[in-house]
């Protein structure tokens, strides 16, 4: 592995999820809140709160979760930098560090990565905007580890 390759995350279908969760909640709030005022009393108020802290929520990791630049995977002859989805950190492990890769979920839609001092990274599918690219991860990953043989 001569030179770096990256998997930029693009989680398209959450984002959209979380925007249309933020707008129906942005009704609800409305509504809860028209309650409240024609009379519908603290419960009324108490449920405007509770579903505007949810949309506040939606909104923020709808934000949180946007494509940006070296936001991803990178997998070098190093080792693999992980991008953190909601901070803006990133996990560098050395090919020492990372015992074995497999595949976890009933489907496979999330790649784990366990490490060697009793740890483990996880990358799900939906950070990705496609299922080819998930898929070319795990590909480059057991190439340089390969799963173990004997897994029950």
């Amino acid at each position: 592995m001569s030179s770096p390759r990256f998997y930029a995350f693009d989680p398209r279908a959450t984002r959209i999820g979380l925007f249309l969760g933020a707008c129906a909640l942005a009704v609800l709030t409305a509504w809860a809140v028209a309650d409240a005022r024609s009379g519908g009393g603290t419960q009324a108020m108490a449920r405007a709160g509770v579903s505007a802290g949810l949309m506040l929520a939606f909104l923020v990791a709808f934000h949180r979760l946007r494509p940006r630049t070296g936001w991803g995977v990178t997998v070098d002859a190093r080792g693999v930098r992980v991008a953190r989805p909601f901070t803006r950190s990133e996990l560098d492990l050395h090919w020492g560090q990372i015992d074995s890769v497999r595949r976890l979920g009933r489907r496979g839609n999330v790649l784990g990565l366990f490490l060697k001092e009793e740890g483990r990274v996880l990358v799900t599918r939906h950070l990705f905007a496609r299922r080819a690219v998930f898929e070319e991860l795990i590909a480059a990953l057991e190439e340089r580890l390969p799963p173990p043989r004997f897994d029950a």
